[in-house]
């Protein structure tokens, strides 16, 4: 997966103003249910890229993950 290490301040600073908006108007409980949000949509995007590779989900999240 290629990679713009010019954007990446850019990304974060934006994840971080959506997790502020978030905290504020939903509290502990809108950041919980953002993380769950979160976490459905990157498993079903690694499901589809598995699908689509004909690999193992836990292969792709692993490709994905491991630093």
């Amino acid at each position: 997966m290629e990679s713009n290490d010019q954007i990446v301040p850019v990304g974060d600073a934006a994840v971080r103003e959506i997790v502020a908006g978030v905290a504020s108007i939903g509290g502990i409980e809108g950041l919980t249910d953002l993380a769950v949000d979160l976490a459905v949509e990157v498993a079903k995007l690694i499901k589809k890229v598995a699908a689509e590779e004909g690999r193992a989900a836990v292969d792709v999240a692993a490709g994905l993950f491991d630093d």
